[in-house]
């Protein structure tokens, strides 16, 4: 540190003949203006030790590394600037749009309605902006926010939904208490940046990719399919269950394969839905019956939805399980 600062007290003002004022007879010298420029450099960095003098705190930073034991104790980080997306765990299950308007939060809140009816506790965590939420309406009680403010806690059933409350980022995954410690954890991820999809894939976390059947939406999937490499993925197609042909040949050779294994889920377009949004009410039966098909292939204990068809029906079930 410079002799210019040893006696600096904590509020930064000096006590020698720097600057306490003397009335010139001493026999200090003039300071340069480098010195002067250098000794506020020094005082600058050392005035946060006066913490409770005007300082702002700020929220502790969570550790990224984290064994699932401890993941409902403290919150990890999240993808893009929220951290190291190392936290992210690999039994997680991830929902991203592969472009504008896919769908993907009515696909996230499907999934975890079906996973809190085999009595699991579900913990939904929609990262997109507030001014963009399609979880809004979705909670049937409101809990308040978090003690940082960062993120604003509903309650739905079994299901725990945090959505961000500030336009800046928190800077980690909402906290759960110890005793509602999540089976299962989803997260609304909306249309992610590129960067973060490739830190998805290499977390290898369980994702659907959600899309519509149309030439330019599977484009896109097969985008996302490619960059997400040899992720374990499943994909969600809202809309009819026929594809036009026009689709049909524009859908890529990744996507081809997840038809084959039959990992490619039909969710039905509900019209109740396209004007309401997502509410406190039951999801429509088809939406249902897609996030149980979609749950089963992604949590093995939830068992699969039922393939017999009932042409005569208004409603099908199993047309939420085919594969397109």
């Amino acid at each position: 540190m410079s002799s210019l600062l040893q006696d600096a007290d904590e509020t930064g003002d000096t006590t020698d003949g720097v600057a306490d004022g003397g009335d010139g007879r001493s026999n200090d010298r003039l300071l340069s203006v480098a010195e002067i420029q250098h000794a506020l450099g020094e005082l600058r960095a050392r005035r946060p030790k006066a913490e409770g003098r005007g300082t702002i705190a700020t929220a502790p930073v969570v550790p990224a590394h984290r064994s699932r034991r401890e993941e409902g104790k403290t919150a990890p980080a999240a993808l893009g600037n929220r951290g190291d997306s190392d936290a992210l765990a690999a039994d997680w299950i991830a929902v991203v749009a592969a472009h504008a308007g896919a769908g993907a939060s009515t696909v996230a809140l499907a999934i975890s309605d079906a996973a809190a009816t085999r009595d699991r506790r579900v913990h939904l965590v929609e990262t997109a902006h507030p001014r963009r939420s399609g979880l809004i309406a979705a909670a049937s009680a409101e809990l308040g926010t978090d003690a940082a403010g960062a993120w604003r806690r509903g309650s739905r059933d079994r299901v725990t939904i945090d959505r961000r409350v500030a336009d800046v980022e928190p800077g980690g995954w909402p906290v759960l208490p110890i005793s509602e410690e999540p089976a299962v954890t989803v997260l609304d991820l909306g249309l992610p940046a590129p960067e973060d999809l490739a830190r998805l894939a290499a977390d290898r976390t369980l994702t659907v990719v959600v899309c519509r059947p149309t030439a330019p939406g599977v484009r896109l999937t097969e985008h996302v399919l490619g960059q997400l490499a040899e992720q374990p993925v499943v994909v969600a197609v809202v809309g009819p269950a026929r594809w036009p042909q026009a689709v049909n040949a524009n859908c890529g050779p990744l996507l081809r394969e997840l038809r084959s294994q039959r990992r490619v889920v039909r969710v039905p377009i509900d019209r109740r839905l396209q004007t309401a949004g997502l509410t406190v009410d039951r999801l429509p039966r088809g939406v249902e019956a897609a996030g149980r098909s979609l749950a089963a292939l992604l949590i093995p204990a939830v068992p699969p939805q039922p393939q017999h068809r009932h042409p005569a029906a208004a409603f099908r079930p199993a047309a939420a399980g085919e594969t397109q």
